[in-house]
């Protein structure tokens, strides 16, 4: 029987059903269903091979994997490479951030290692799987960095590897730090600078602690700069150029360039002037007279002469007389004085009074006062420092005119016309300070009419002399003018003072590395023309050579 259609084949006992026998082929044909959804079908081992299923692979990760095949499934994660990095806080910053794996375009995220804070990224820019272009503003502090791809798998650098810190500065300006004294020990100068860590000082030029050149210490700490000998072997003024740096706790660093110059007292080629006190008017309570101006203050000079030379590890002290005291009295000048080891002292005598109209009579001094309307006597002046009083007259009973004090330049003026008093001498121009300028001039001579007619005071003498009282204007002597030594005016007699004398005035001129390497006291001014430094006190003071 080669065919046979049945429409069910049940077991007659039991249940189960043999198809053929072992060895025979059992054919579906082509178009056939073998249809067991509703049962089980059971087939030996390995009868049906791979490539006979309609779907033979799965896919895992994107790979195809073969049924009965194996593969190892894991997370592909962005690495972060410990690359460290320092940025200024609160400012928005670009960082380059390396590593490996990244995806377009992931998340950055900084971690503050401190605190734990997370501050997000401003903007991220994909360069490629190993770099990042990243912007962000970050507070002061160190963290980690974190990047996380867009399916979520994310990695941090190992290290706390970014730094927003800010950068050091230097607060001292740079240039020089001042000109100091060859062979100085001691403190030289210090320099500043300022960062959110703590800051390290240390030259990068071989010239600030070379022992060969400028021979100093360098604070590490402090910026301090100290010596033992300034210069070391040196005996010559030099300037030494150097850099110095400043670093930070993160690395940061900044670079200053500075100088400092060291100097060599010389000594040489010293002038001097020298100006005592004026004198002041004269001063009468009685009535009648017209007082006599005071006498510029003693002139003593070599500029335009002879130089002296100063000694070196010497004090000069310097005093510099007052003026006369006028008002309602009358006072010679003070003496203005320069003295130290290894120089003559030169003494400058103070101007004297403008004559009382009382007996009293000009007094002597640098210069000597005038004499008043009673051809009182006259002050002598002192030979080389100033001249002689002018002598005063009265006229009829009604015109009462007095002298002039001396100046450093000229006697005082005497009255020899009615109703015209002397004025006060002339100084003397000096231009040690660079400048020309007049000194110690004499004071005017008071003028009286009597009957209250115009009356003219001699006027002061050029150098700060003061003018006198007359009978239509301010019957009070004008003063003298202060650090030029002028005498003061003389009193007209009824209502008036006597003017007062002006102070003196001490002027040293010298090589300006000598004056920066001394150390001076009192009130003084400068004034520097070429290499040389002109110091004038206008009160007394020292000053101490290195």
């Amino acid at each position: 029987m080669s065919e046979v259609k049945v429409n069910k084949i049940s077991p007659r006992s039991g249940t189960g059903v043999q198809i053929g026998d072992s060895g025979d082929t059992i054919t579906i044909p082509a178009g056939a269903t073998f249809n067991a959804s509703a049962g089980t079908l059971t087939l030996p081992n390995g009868s049906v091979t791979n490539a006979k299923l309609a779907n033979s692979a799965i896919t895992i990760n994107g790979s195809a994997v073969s049924l009965g095949g194996s593969v190892t499934v894991g997370e592909t994660k962005p690495t972060v490479a410990n690359v460290a990095q320092t940025i200024a806080p609160a400012t928005a910053t670009t960082i380059s951030i390396t590593g490996t794996n990244f995806v377009s375009i992931p998340t950055v995220e900084f971690v503050n290692s401190s605190t734990g804070a997370i501050t997000n990224s401003n903007t991220v820019s994909f360069t490629n799987a190993t770099t990042l272009s990243v912007n962000v503003t970050l507070a002061s502090g160190n963290y980690f960095v974190r990047v996380e791809n867009p399916d979520g798998n994310a990695g941090r650098s190992t290290n706390n590897i970014l730094t927003a810190s800010t950068a050091p500065t230097f607060s001292t300006n740079a240039g020089s730090l001042g000109t100091k004294a060859g062979g100085l020990n001691g403190a030289v100068a210090t320099v500043a600078a300022s960062s959110d860590s703590t800051i390290t000082y240390s030259e990068t030029t071989n010239v600030l602690t070379n022992a060969s050149l400028a021979n100093c210490s360098l604070n590490s700490s402090t910026g301090a700069i100290t010596t033992t000998d300034f210069g070391g072997s040196s005996t010559t003024a030099t300037t030494y150029n150097f850099t110095l740096k400043a670093t930070d706790a993160e690395g940061q660093f900044v670079t200053r360039d500075f100088s400092l110059t060291s100097s060599y007292f010389a000594g040489t080629g010293v002038t001097y002037l020298v100006v005592a006190g004026g004198g002041s008017g004269g001063y009468n309570s009685t009535g009648t007279h017209a007082t006599g101006g005071g006498g510029a203050g003693g002139y003593l000079t070599n500029y335009g002469g002879s130089a002296i030379t100063l000694g070196a590890s010497t004090t000069y002290t310097i005093t510099v007389g007052t003026g006369g005291t006028g008002g309602s009295a009358s006072n010679n000048g003070a003496n203005s004085v320069l003295s130290g080891s290894g120089i003559t002292t030169f003494t400058a005598i103070g101007g004297g009074r403008g004559d009382n109209a009382d007996g009293g009579n000009g007094q002597t001094g640098g210069s000597g006062g005038g004499g008043a309307s009673n051809n009182g006597a006259v002050g002598s002046g002192t030979s080389g420092q100033g001249n002689n009083g002018g002598s005063g007259q009265s006229y009829g009973g009604r015109y009462y005119d007095a002298g002039g004090g001396g100046g450093a330049g000229a006697l005082g003026g005497s009255s020899t016309t009615a109703n015209i008093a002397g004025s006060g001498g002339a100084g003397l121009s000096n231009s040690i300070t660079g400048s020309a300028i007049t000194y110690a001039g004499g004071g005017g001579g008071a003028a009286r009419d009597a009957v209250g007619g115009t009356s003219y005071s001699g006027s002061g003498g050029a150098g700060g002399g003061g003018a006198g009282g007359n009978e239509q204007g301010s019957r009070t002597g004008a003063n003298g003018t202060d650090g030029l030594g002028g005498g003061g005016g003389g009193q007209h007699t009824f209502g008036g003072s006597a003017g007062h004398g002006g102070d003196g005035v001490v002027i040293i001129r010298m090589l300006t590395s000598d004056f920066n390497a001394s150390t001076k006291t009192g009130t003084y001014a400068t004034t520097t023309s070429g290499s040389e430094t002109a110091v004038k006190w206008t009160a007394s003071g020292t000053l101490v050579t290195p």
